[in-house]
């Protein structure tokens, strides 16, 4: 692999170094994000991305299905596509337009659904006010990690 330099990228402003993030400091930076972009797999159409907001409980990552946002119905494709295929991915990241502030954290993870709201209603309502009407949580999915990885730019 070739060396990232100006001379590779063929600009004096190409990326000269980056900082990779340990697991521990991944987990960090995914309790400070508010939302992420989930990743599923559509058995027809492929990769299915939509974004979502979470809580991480107990080393897992619980994402709601909600009755809070306007929806057509509550059988959402992102469940579909879990009950056919468990493997999923979270990203979270953080911009600026200083980009000495960047940052990405990927989960790779194994899905299920839950309908057991006592393990991840609290952690729910707590990060988000819009959880605490009881019934605001239909469902969810919880995410067990399989892979973390993570990248900031300073």
């Amino acid at each position: 692999m070739p060396a990232l330099d100006a001379a590779t990228w063929g600009s004096p402003y190409a990326i000269l170094s980056t900082v990779t993030l340990d697991e521990a400091e991944c987990w960090v930076r995914l309790n400070q994000a508010r939302h992420g972009v989930l990743s599923t797999l559509h058995e027809e159409r492929g990769v299915d991305l939509v974004p979502v907001v979470f809580a991480v409980v107990n080393g897992q990552i619980v994402v709601p299905v909600d009755t809070v946002k306007p929806k057509r119905h509550l059988a959402l494709t992102r469940l579909a596509n879990i009950a056919n295929d468990h493997r999923c991915a979270l990203l979270a990241e953080w911009y600026a337009d200083d980009w000495s502030q960047l940052w990405w954290v990927r989960v790779h993870a194994s899905a299920e659904r839950s309908t057991d709201h006592h393990l991840w209603a609290e952690a729910l309502a707590e990060r988000y006010p819009q959880y605490r009407q009881p019934g605001s949580v239909a469902a969810a999915l919880v995410l067990t990690a399989t892979a973390v990885t993570g990248w900031s730019a300073g």
